[in-house]
């Protein structure tokens, strides 16, 4: 077990970091999206839907030509199925796992276009970068960039997203430990890797 290892054991992880619940098992460091967190994407896209066919029916009612109904009737069929696709993509849950026996990092997300469920497995040298960028309305995200084996382009997954300015300390620090795991800097100073009082081992989820 490595020092870096050791730090994080003593010194846990908050247990919340925007849209993730983060965990500590022995060897692993587990980020996954917290439960009961829906998009507002696919109410959206159901409302356009059952609007677009009203407006077609109310159309076709006054005289509108049959083909202006039928192309707003298509419209909502595309909102229905995007809307279908998107409650799909809310039903799974991001995560990321930091294996430090086997010095990798486990992605499991979903494709943005087709929703599919997919699983990257990263060595922890192919990782290039940890950085929290700007999400838009005060928000930040925590990203990571990396290659896989045979390939030269960089990639870019979202560890966790959403985060608040008032979880700033906790997300620069989180981004700090990310890049000693992945040696890209030295971890926090220790007076830095207090975990919130009452956290311990008992509140991963050992077992799941």
């Amino acid at each position: 077990m490595g020092d870096f290892q050791k730090r994080l054991e003593q010194h846990p992880a908050p247990k919340r970091l925007g849209d993730i619940e983060l965990r500590f098992e022995p060897s692993m460091l587990i980020g996954e999206t917290a439960r009961g967190l829906k998009s507002w994407r696919p109410t959206a896209a159901s409302a356009l839907g059952v609007a677009l066919v009203l407006l077609a029916v109310g159309l076709l009612i006054t005289g509108v030509p049959e083909i202006v109904s039928g192309l707003l009737v298509a419209l909502a069929a595309a909102a229905f199925i995007a809307a279908v696709r998107l409650q799909r993509v809310d039903s799974r849950r991001r995560r990321f796992v930091l294996n430090f026996l086997t010095n990798s990092l486990r992605l499991d997300f979903v494709t943005p276009i087709a929703g599919k469920p997919r699983t990257l497995v990263v060595p922890f040298d192919a990782v290039r970068a940890v950085e929290l960028l700007e999400q838009g309305d005060g928000l930040r995200c925590l990203t990571v960039d990396f290659v896989v084996a045979g390939g030269r382009e960089l990639l870019r997954e979202v560890l966790a997203a959403n985060v608040p300015a008032a979880q700033a300390p906790e997300a620069e620090r989180i981004q700090r430990v990310l890049e000693g795991a992945f040696g890209l800097g030295a971890p926090p100073p220790a007076d830095e890797e207090r975990g919130p009082p009452g956290y311990s081992e008992e509140d991963s989820f050992v077992g799941r």
